[in-house]
């Protein structure tokens, strides 16, 4: 039987606890204890995937107990969420400083609750991120940067990172990020551009939204995208590789798609054209 994420949920109120346990129930296996000292007490035996701590309780308030639970094996790197019935900003820094993920104001929405300790678990890798998630997190990062908001682009390149991904991915938007700092925008554009081509062909490849494609068609227009590089038609060619891209080629084309588009973005016209006929060449070889 697969073990079952569970979590930690801590109030003085036996009413929201038990509101919180009836939520979390069919999903989650959720422990309520309504003290900040029979917290403490349960993470000297056990360590929880998360804990929703509340903020205002009598004795010992939320913020208290977490200061103790930082000391704690079990506790210092584990990811709490608040609940509070105001985000006042003293609170908020303070909460920070001890590694607060996210705050849920009470009374809660469902859905909200739910969709942030999804989140909080995907940042600590306890959830895995879909990769149709992590599409449109990247391509929030594309449109801060289309929009000139480079402090917008790098904190959402922060939550990425935070993120279980690829290793591949994780290092291209790496990489961005640095450049940014850097103040290069164009070569993180370009990174993060890169990062989105290679999701759209696993997304799409996951939704099952590519065409079938013949060998005979894909060499046709692999030519077509040839004769539009010769006659410095840029725009055009690259158009051409983006439409290819949504059918179901083969992964030594869709490479070279890829690598051509940013050969073309980077006005290296006689690169693109070396990789397509590279491609054109394999699938010769092969008999694609």
């Amino acid at each position: 039987m697969e073990n079952r994420i569970r979590i930690l949920a801590v109030d003085d109120n036996i009413i929201n606890l038990a509101t919180i346990e009836q939520e979390l129930k069919n999903k989650y296996d959720v422990v309520t204890v309504n003290s900040g000292a029979r917290a403490i007490r349960f993470l000297n035996k056990e360590k929880p995937d998360l804990i929703l701590l509340d903020v205002q309780m009598a004795l010992m308030d939320g913020i208290e107990t977490l200061k103790e639970i930082r000391t704690m094996e079990n506790g210092a790197t584990i990811p709490v969420i608040m609940l509070t019935a105001k985000k006042d900003k003293e609170t908020v820094i303070e909460g920070t400083k001890l590694g607060i993920l996210d705050y849920v104001l009470k009374p809660f929405d469902s859905q909200d609750l739910h969709s942030r300790i999804e989140r909080a678990l995907k940042r600590v890798g306890a959830l895995p991120v879909e990769d149709k998630e992590l599409y449109e997190n990247v391509k929030e990062v594309q449109t801060e940067l289309h929009g000139g908001k480079i402090r917008n682009a790098i904190l959402k390149i922060e939550e990425i990172l935070s993120f279980k991904i690829d290793e591949e991915i994780f290092g291209r938007m790496q990489s961005a990020k640095a450049r940014l700092r850097a103040n290069d925008e164009e070569t993180a554009k370009r990174l993060v551009n890169r990062v989105m081509k290679m999701l759209e062909r696993t997304v799409a490849t996951e939704e099952s939204s590519k065409f079938p494609i013949s060998a005979g068609e894909m060499n046709a227009r692999l030519l077509y995208v040839l004769n539009d590089l010769e006659n410095f038609k840029v725009r055009e060619a690259s158009q051409k590789l983006e439409d290819l891209m949504r059918y179901d080629i083969p992964d030594i084309v869709s490479d070279a798609c890829i690598a051509a588009q940013e050969r073309l973005e980077e006005f290296d016209d006689g690169a693109a054209e070396e990789l397509i006929q590279q491609a054109l060449a394999e699938m010769k070889n092969h008999l694609i």
